[in-house]
């Protein structure tokens, strides 16, 4: 009888993160459309090159709650799998969901050497940033290997998300 409480309560807590999850989706997919929609044409006053898009800080904020919100809920979910003994099942291991932290940390890796390789084949370039030129090599490769690691790890995280919501046999 306490398994199939236990049961349940895991299908109750999946139901939720999952409700979660989907939340989170649109409500990013809401900002991004509005940072893309209201006052992305303004032109920047220092250098009317540039666009100077409006809602930029609710953007980076919401980038940071979910920074935060990744961290924190990775953090919780270690510290409970070491309070509940793991919990593994002997069809875990196998197939794909096996190699999820080898996958995980080698596309990390993978998009740091591949910021890396791109930022030194740019680092003699010159930006404007603020009516300055910013030519300092060290902090272009810096830029340049975390954007191209932010692009490759969202698209892999975008992926493994939509995966695992096709694949789910409940």
């Amino acid at each position: 009888m306490e398994k199939i409480q236990l049961i349940s309560a895991q299908d109750k807590v999946e139901k939720i993160s999952k409700f979660i999850l989907w939340g989170l989706i649109g409500l990013s997919i809401v900002i991004v459309l509005l940072f893309c929609l209201i006052g992305f044409d303004n032109l920047y006053e220092e250098n009317p090159k540039f666009y100077d898009p409006q809602l930029t800080d609710l953007l980076i904020c919401w980038t940071y709650f979910l920074i935060a919100a990744a961290a924190v809920s990775t953090v919780g979910a270690v510290i409970y799998g070491f309070i509940s003994g793991g919990n593994k099942s002997k069809n875990e291991d196998k197939g794909l969901l096996g190699k999820t932290g080898i996958i995980a940390w080698g596309t990390f890796i993978a998009s740091l050497v591949i910021g890396a390789v791109v930022g030194f084949a740019g680092k003699d370039e010159t930006l404007l940033i603020n009516g300055k030129d910013w030519n300092d090599p060290t902090d272009i490769i810096m830029t340049d290997t975390s954007m191209i690691s932010i692009l490759v790890l969202t698209v892999v995280t975008i992926i493994a998300t939509v995966y695992s919501m096709i694949t789910n046999k409940k």
